[in-house]
């Protein structure tokens, strides 16, 4: 009886050891957290909402930079076990806070934050031509709405449409929209997607001077030597052709609409987001 339990024993560990081996884990990935502050005004705010919140991972296995959203409205616990909406954690518990908790809930380790005042990204746009985006009719109206019709660049219509920073900007805010947040977070990676993009064409010590030129209107957790890094490896990736792909949280089907403190929230199956989210890291 005793060999039988024996080899039972010897096979299972057989079994999940070759499970393991098959497991194609990528240890060539590098995140940084992107949180932006969707208020107007010139300066980061210590009380503020991070309305824009992306997991943004340098993968250097498949030579491609990961821009994954993490919708604001997502229910998380806090560093006190109690449920809050993602977008406040920064209010009380500041960069470590947020990383702490997606840390935890994604099985990740983030090297450091970078909190934007989106205001100050617009002359960045403009200092690099701006972005050319489709925008269907619905999105050209919210942006004539949220600009109060009062700017020379407004799209009068869908269709491609060429953006300066303060347009850019305002097709980010929309908030009332087929999508919804979904759709809003949408919008935001394709305006980053397209800035990294321009950034192909800059020197190192041009994307440098970019870097000089917003960071008066950031708050960052990583030391000089870190953003020196990320600036290097980020500019080495994107010098040597790699993709781009978008990621978001939560997944289709892994959350429900509920309610928190009398606020809408997405009720978030984080274990499921996190097995999805690995799956994706580890498959090119």
């Amino acid at each position: 009886m005793l060999r039988r339990i024996l080899t039972l024993v010897l096979t299972l560990l057989l079994l999940l050891g070759a499970c393991a081996l098959g497991e194609e884990t990528n240890d060539k990935l590098t995140h940084y957290l992107l949180l932006g502050e969707d208020g107007y005004a010139d300066e980061i705010s210590s009380d503020a909402r991070t309305d824009t919140i992306v997991i943004v991972t340098f993968d250097e296995k498949y030579n491609r930079v990961i821009m994954t959203s993490v919708l604001r409205d997502c229910q998380i616990n806090n560093l006190k076990g109690n449920p809050t909406k993602i977008n406040l954690l920064y209010k009380t518990y500041g960069l470590d806070g947020v990383i702490e908790c997606l840390e935890r809930e994604l099985d990740i380790d983030i090297e450091g934050a970078v909190l934007v005042n989106f205001e100050n990204v617009k002359p960045v746009i403009d200092a690099l031509g701006g972005v050319d985006i489709e925008i269907d009719a619905e999105e050209a109206a919210a942006i004539r709405k949220i600009l109060l019709n009062d700017d020379p660049n407004l799209p009068q219509g869908p269709g491609m449409t060429h953006m300066t920073g303060r347009i850019a900007l305002a097709y980010m805010r929309i908030r009332y929209s087929t999508g919804g947040d979904f759709g809003r977070t949408e919008r935001q990676r394709k305006v980053v997607s397209q800035l990294v993009d321009k950034c192909r064409n800059l020197s190192l010590f041009e994307l440098v001077d970019v870097y000089n030129a917003v960071s008066e209107g950031m708050q960052i957790s990583l030391s000089p030597m870190q953003i020196l890094s990320a600036i290097s490896k980020g500019y080495s990736m994107i010098t040597h052709d790699a993709d781009f792909t978008q990621y978001y949280i939560p997944q289709d089907g892994t959350f429900y609409y509920d309610s928190l403190n009398g606020s809408s929230v997405l009720n978030v199956r984080w274990s499921t987001n996190k097995t999805r989210f690995h799956d994706m890291l580890n498959n090119p």
